[in-house]
């Protein structure tokens, strides 16, 4: 008898599995050893991690806010660095020289953290787009969309992050203050848009990129990564803002960011590392937070709706930028 004649086709398997199947366990080993090396190179025992256990929390909250929503983990470190500058946070006093950090310190421990906690949440988000083709019919976008919008803009980024960093000295003041402003307008920016995609969500969502658009991302490479170098933060907020104001699936804008921002945090990171600015013990506890953040990022992401994450992001900026800026 003839085989019975089915309707519906197979379905068609994403050239990106098989990558991205050997990518997790390859990135996942990479960060084993980074933080076997960092931890060889530190001063960490258990007196310091007793008196500073805190920071794991703070690495799971930024870990959280930035790969459930794309936005930088450093809105979440920098203002808690911040307020132990200003003794908004008591420490005992023989860790005081460690966990009081300069402005410039505390943008290399945010780069140190995220390389951690993003690359959890990059490899998360990539397992659930390509492995587990967890998108809805009408939110697949094709893996060469989804390359156009990840290179597009780390092709201006990088070499706009590297060139800031060698060639652009802010003094820390003054680099403190540009955060406070650049981090409260993000805040008021993300919930004004987080209002916007409310309003649109009955809209047909985009899955297509136009060469407009390519030329608008290659832009917002080049500013995003003169910010990221400065604040350890940036590229993926614009990138997370952009992509859902021109009705991009939630979900392929959140993890574009997350994939543009963990590049551009690891090219990032050496910069401080080779300038001695990495307090290594504030990152080696935090980091551990931020990889358990990076884990639990996209399952909350889901439980409570991306809406009500970004709303609850902005308002923690928000309310973190005019405790800066009144502090």
């Amino acid at each position: 008898m003839p085989a019975p004649v089915t309707t519906n086709p197979p379905p068609v398997r994403s050239a990106m599995v098989p990558v991205v199947k050997v990518w997790i366990p390859v990135h996942l080993a990479l960060l084993v050893a980074a933080y076997v090396l960092l931890f060889r190179e530190s001063a960490l025992d258990l007196p310091i991690l007793m008196g500073l256990w805190f920071f794991f929390p703070v690495g799971i909250i930024g870990a959280i806010i930035a790969n459930a929503t794309g936005t930088g983990g450093g809105v979440v470190f920098v203002p808690v660095f911040a307020a132990l500058q200003d003794g908004g946070i008591t420490i005992p006093p023989e860790l005081v020289q460690i966990a009081t950090l300069k402005p410039e310190e505390a943008v290399a421990v945010s780069f140190a953290i995220q390389c951690f906690g993003m690359s959890i949440g990059a490899i998360t988000w990539a397992h659930a787009i390509f492995v587990k083709d967890a998108l809805k019919w009408d939110e697949k976008v094709s893996s060469q969309t989804l390359a156009a919008l990840t290179f597009a803009p780390l092709a201006t980024a990088i070499p706009a992050l590297l060139l800031t960093q060698a060639f652009v000295e802010v003094e820390g003041a003054k680099l403190l203050v540009w955060f406070k402003f650049f981090s409260l307008a993000l805040g008021v920016t993300l919930l004004v848009f987080t209002w916007i995609q409310r309003r649109q969500a009955a809209r047909d969502r985009k899955i297509w990129v136009s060469p407009g658009e390519l030329w608008v991302l290659l832009g917002l490479g080049v500013v995003g990564g003169a910010v990221t170098a400065l604040f350890s933060v940036g590229i993926g907020e614009f990138l997370a803002i952009y992509l859902i104001v021109r009705r991009f699936p939630t979900k392929v804008a959140i993890a574009v960011a997350v994939w543009v921002s963990v590049v551009c945090v690891i090219i990032g990171f050496w910069d401080g590392y080779f300038n001695d600015l990495l307090r290594l013990e504030v990152a080696l506890i935090a980091v551990p937070g931020a990889v358990v953040g990076g884990f639990l990022a996209k399952g909350i992401a889901s439980l409570l709706g991306s809406l009500w994450l970004k709303m609850l992001a902005s308002v923690w900026i928000i309310t973190s930028s005019l405790y800066l800026l009144l502090s």
